[in-house]
């Protein structure tokens, strides 16, 4: 395990409406409360200002006397855990733009509202997926598989890489199209089992293969499914070893960090094949630079026996 140092609205819309009584009051309010959810899935309609005397409680907004307020649009925020209609559309949206390994096909007919609604359609695996991929898979849930895509898709609108889908990610996906072709979806397998080695896919098919040294018992390296996070083509690793000693390792090249201080990098060893390494992923430097240029922020290494 090495860790590196030199880190190298649409606004609320309720129009002119004369207040005259209490019956006119409640329609006003609910004229407007109707329109405020329009606006939280359409912020790009024509602005208008708001009433300032009215309390929208459903709406969760409370305009203050005297004044005119904007209304922006409220976006939810999901990460790894989270579930349900939300994290459906999230999918939806990083399908149509190539970031999973599933497509999706929305039915035809007229779109929701909303444009946070779920469209209708399908989903459908774009090639013979690996059971790390199938298993972890769900539409309606935020699992690692979404975290790639989303850190994937925030590395490529140079967003913050944190594989949380916020505000700035809706609005990205919502400014985004859908590319005429879906691009090639990458995956990684580290296998433990000496002689030890590791594969690259894209959309199903291996296009790397490469003897690797994964971590020694007193530092293994730990097996699940893990995107990456942070990259760099040469960093300076540093340490403390299992006996106490301490590490300082500088230019270490085409380094991809998955989990923790755990990354798929180059180091010069006399072999590979067996475990040798304090965690990381240890490949030749010539096929570490070409699994570098295969591998991007969010692509998931499964490392397994």
């Amino acid at each position: 395990m090495h860790y590196p140092v030199n880190v190298g609205m649409r606004w609320l819309s309720v129009g002119a409406l004369v207040v005259a009584g209490a019956a006119a009051a409640g329609a006003y309010v609910w004229a407007g409360q109707r329109d405020n959810a329009a606006a939280s899935s359409r912020p790009h309609a024509k602005p208008a200002w708001t009433h300032p005397q009215i309390s929208h409680r459903n709406a969760g907004l409370v305009i203050p006397k005297g004044g005119l307020v904007p209304r922006g649009p409220t976006y939810p925020t999901l990460t790894v855990g989270s579930s349900g209609r939300r994290v459906l559309r999230l999918q939806q949206l990083l399908a149509t733009r190539g970031y999973l390994p599933v497509a999706f096909h929305q039915h035809r007919g007229p779109a929701p509202l909303f444009w946070l609604a779920p469209r209708q359609g399908r989903f459908h695996w774009r090639f013979t997926p690996p059971s790390t991929l199938a298993d972890q898979w769900s539409s309606t849930r935020f699992t690692t598989v979404t975290r790639g895509a989303v850190m994937a898709f925030q590395a490529d609108r140079g967003l913050a890489v944190d594989g949380v889908a916020g505000s700035q990610v809706w609005r990205a996906l919502m400014h985004s199209a859908a590319p005429p072709a879906l691009p090639a979806y990458p995956y990684v397998v580290v296998h433990e089992t000496v002689p030890q080695s590791i594969q690259i896919y894209r959309d199903g098919h291996q296009v790397f293969s490469s003897a690797a040294n994964t971590g020694i018992a007193a530092a293994p390296t730990a097996q699940g499914t893990f995107p990456v996070y942070l990259r760099y083509t040469s960093t300076t690793m540093s340490g403390t070893n299992p006996d106490g000693t301490h590490y300082n390792d500088p230019g270490v090249p085409w380094v991809s960090y998955f989990n923790g201080g755990d990354a798929v990098h180059g180091f010069l060893r006399p072999s590979y094949g067996v475990p040798q390494s304090l965690g990381c992923v240890e490949l030749p430097y010539s096929a570490a630079a070409q699994a570098y240029r295969l591998m991007n922020y969010g692509t998931l290494v499964t490392v397994t026996n």
